[in-house]
């Protein structure tokens, strides 16, 4: 069984279509990004697989379940989404914060169990959050916050997690530690990632999977290295694109076009 599925899914804003027809099979333990330039419909396709956007048409399938069918809470045992501009209140302490992703487990109106608090201990562990943990939320810096996000998307217990840039913002290294993080969650817990990312090298590199969209239509799906040799990549980022390769991992240079010039 697929952990996501989707079949003919087109999503409309007014006249406007966004997505177009993508069907799309994510298997379990894998980490699917999803690139193309500004206006693909990337952002679209990200929160309609986690149910933020009702398709027009079409459908997607959480493990076996549509996501149409589900309430918010039944969708939040299903997949947690990260999105690009997470809302962080002020005044709460990261662990506060962290803990509202076991809310779907014990209730709004009920308090955590010994098993819900278990379960953010071992997240604030493996990322690395517990000296944070009585921090307000307004200190961290941009990496450390980053953390905190995805810190509470995993405190869902999701088998899927849906990334909307999750590096935005964030300099080179922090850029690494955050993926770096995703990608020990894919390895050791079986993970299924559904992300999006602008830096075409860094979804190479750690992806598994590259679903190609422009104009809200999936135009190439395939293993990372090949839609990042493809041909197809530079024309619909309408530039010149150069893969070279560095140590084994292919890196993306843009091409600066340079306007001929006649001598004197």
């Amino acid at each position: 069984m697929s952990s996501v599925e989707l079949i003919e899914l087109s999503v409309r804003a007014g006249a406007k279509v966004l997505v177009s027809n993508v069907s799309l099979a994510i298997e379990p333990g894998t980490w699917c990004t999803i690139i193309g330039p500004n206006g693909a419909g990337k952002t679209t396709l990200v929160e309609t697989i986690a149910g933020l956007r009702r398709p027009s048409h079409g459908s997607v399938s959480i493990l076996g379940q549509p996501v149409a069918a589900m309430n918010e809470r039944e969708r939040a045992h299903r997949v947690a989404l990260v999105p690009q501009h997470p809302v962080v209140p002020a005044g709460m302490s990261v662990y506060d914060y962290v803990a509202l992703g076991r809310v779907a487990h014990h209730g709004l109106f009920h308090p955590p169990s010994a098993g819900d608090r278990r379960v953010v201990e071992s997240v604030l562990e493996r990322l690395s959050l517990v000296d944070f943990r009585q921090r307000d939320v307004a200190t961290l810096s941009g990496g450390e916050r980053q953390r905190m996000v995805l810190a509470r998307a995993l405190t869902q217990s999701t088998m899927v997690v849906v990334l909307d840039e999750p590096i935005t913002g964030l300099d080179l290294r922090h850029q690494m530690d955050l993926l770096e993080l995703l990608k020990s969650e894919v390895h050791e817990c079986g993970l299924t990632i559904v992300a999006t990312l602008h830096d075409l090298t860094l979804a190479g590199q750690f992806a598994d999977r590259l679903v190609l969209l422009d104009g809200g239509e999936m135009v190439l799906d395939g293993a990372a290295a090949t839609v990042i040799r493809s041909d197809e990549l530079a024309q619909h980022y309408g530039m010149a694109l150069r893969v070279v390769d560095v140590d084994g991992a292919d890196v993306v240079v843009p091409v600066r076009h340079t306007p001929h010039v006649n001598g004197a």
